[in-house]
């Protein structure tokens, strides 16, 4: 929960800050909205990174106007002055003004102080939690402004009609789940097999869900050998499963690695012939039903590696998010020992596989990489 929630409220600051400009402005001013890198008082210039990840210098003179403004306003009331030498490193900070041959030329600077973004991501992860859903999406109905989703988590395989009319919509970039890195979407972006989260309250007969913010993406788990580790390129070369094809998985900060214990693959294999069993109704009705077991949460529990933990030969899960270049791929989350995994479902000799593999991997490594309650 906590990576989503901290780049759901990365944008609710973004959406807050630009919406505090007075309507009454007749002359058309440029906006930039980042978080501050670097600030210089004797050139009166604030460095920001902004939310589209450039660094601009941002230059300040005698008549630029600095607001103060608390976590969670959306308009200028609760403003309160400000001086230039107490903007600080990693303040949010709006800017409006216009480009001149200096530069970005600041008319007024709307400043959110570090420890009030603090405060804000609090609020904001409570409130995701609390009233946050996650899900695959199922049925997409763009007209009626209506998405179906399978829910994940809390109420697990059941689907959920989301109303969308009044909900701002997000759309994770290739290889980044931050999301000051997603840019604005609509729901013609959302289709049927994207993960998504949403924000909002169920309606009055609890039938429905009423949305007032939701990311989505599409993103994909394959199969993977590894041939060689790179570890001063942060890279992976390897060839998938499935096809044999090779590709380079690219490994950064964001990206998360585990290991997958012996015991744990064990009891994954037993969840996927569980699985395969129930798919097989025959079978499923001489055999009792499998306890239920979340893959990716005891993944997920596992204690995280390093990538040069990993050698040559192991075979990884790996999960990314879908793009045209089936080449490379940028890994969000790694799982390696998925070998003992196999081993452990091998049949017997003489004897067909009975578990379905989707890209070389058993179909109950279906990851999500959105978190949900």
């Amino acid at each position: 929960m906590k990576c989503v929630a901290l780049l759901i409220f990365m944008c609710a600051i973004a959406t807050g800050l630009n919406e505090v400009t007075p309507a009454s402005a007749q002359e058309k001013v440029d906006s930039l909205v980042g978080a501050v890198t670097k600030v210089d008082i004797n050139a009166k210039t604030v460095t920001l990174k902004t939310d589209g990840g450039a660094a601009i210098s941002i230059q300040a003179d005698q008549n630029t106007i600095c607001l103060r403004l608390p976590a969670g306003e959306r308009t200028l009331s609760k403003a309160t002055p400000a001086k230039l030498d107490e903007i600080a490193v990693n303040d949010r900070v709006l800017a409006h003004g216009a480009k001149t041959d200096r530069g970005f030329l600041a008319q007024r600077l709307i400043v959110m102080p570090a420890t009030e973004v603090a405060r804000k991501r609090e609020h904001d992860l409570d409130d995701w939690k609390r009233r946050g859903i996650g899900g695959i999406v199922r049925d997409v109905n763009a007209q009626n402004g209506e998405i179906t989703l399978e829910l994940r988590g809390t109420g697990a395989g059941a689907r959920l009609p989301i109303k969308t009319k009044s909900a701002t919509f997000r759309r994770y970039l290739p290889g980044s789940l931050r999301f000051e890195d997603a840019r604005a979407s609509q729901i013609a972006e959302v289709h049927v097999g994207d993960q998504l989260r949403a924000l909002g309250d169920k309606s009055a007969e609890s039938t429905t869900f009423i949305a007032e913010q939701i990311v989505s993406g599409a993103f994909k788990t394959i199969g993977v050998s590894i041939t060689a580790v790179d570890t001063a390129k942060g890279q992976l070369t390897a060839a998938t499963l499935d096809q044999k094809k090779p590709i380079t998985i690219f490994v950064n900060n964001d990206s998360v690695l585990h290991r997958i214990s012996p015991a744990v693959a064990n009891a994954i294999a037993q969840r996927a012939k569980g699985e395969s069993a129930k798919s097989a109704p025959a079978q499923a009705a001489a055999k009792p039903s499998q306890p239920v077991i979340d893959v990716q949460q005891m993944i997920d529990t596992l204690p995280t590696i390093a990538l040069g933990d990993i050698k040559p030969g192991e075979v990884l899960a790996v999960t990314g998010a879908v793009g045209d270049d089936d080449a490379h791929l940028v890994a969000i989350k790694v799982a390696a020992g998925v070998d003992l995994v196999l081993k452990a479902l091998a049949p017997a000799p003489g004897k067909p596989q009975t578990v379905r593999l989707s890209a070389g991997l058993p179909a109950i490594f279906d990851f999500s990489v959105i978190p949900v309650n």
